[in-house]
């Protein structure tokens, strides 16, 4: 017995949908889950304060020397919003390098004030500075100072502010 109907070519467009749709999403996660690029370097003077995020690069005025924070890969300083019998230090993955050479990594620490300042003078047991060829790099200070013992802070929202001088 015949309807007169035609066979339904929504059924073979909802096959192919189905075939599609996989592709589609992992697409879509694929270009979600590249990485930002990071800030663009800057140039510093020696002698003079300037402020790196992570990732980001200076380029040191009359040297031959490229400063860049890699990372803060811990930060053990006492929320605002708590009350602690100490503070911890801010830990800091940073690499110098000077001219087309190997760029040399290194770990500091810094303890800071409230404010995100380091001290002037050295702790012991905490290098929240080095010298390098010639130079003395040290940290400044760190911020944002953490607020919230759960408000954990993301790596790319700190910045650090250094200073260069020639030894």
């Amino acid at each position: 017995m015949e309807t007169g109907l035609k066979p339904n070519n929504s059924l073979g467009f909802l096959i192919k949908l189905r075939h599609a749709i996989p592709l589609l999403l992992l697409a879509l996660w694929l270009t979600s889950c590249q990485l930002t690029p990071p800030p663009p370097p800057i140039t510093a003077s020696v002698s003079d304060e300037f402020i790196l995020a992570s990732g980001q690069s200076a380029v040191i005025a009359g040297t031959d020397l490229t400063l860049k924070l890699i990372a803060v890969p811990g930060d053990e300083r006492c929320p605002i919003e708590i009350e602690c019998a100490a503070s911890g230090p801010v830990t800091l993955s940073v690499s110098i390098q000077k001219g087309e050479s190997e760029p040399a990594d290194f770990i500091l620490q810094s303890f800071t004030d409230s404010n995100g300042r380091a001290p002037e003078g050295p702790f012991e047991g905490i290098q929240d500075r080095m010298e390098y060829e010639g130079y003395l790099i040290q940290v400044k200070g760190v911020l944002p100072y953490p607020v919230q013992s759960m408000g954990e802070v993301k790596d790319s929202e700190y910045q650090v502010s250094f200073v260069i001088t020639a030894r």
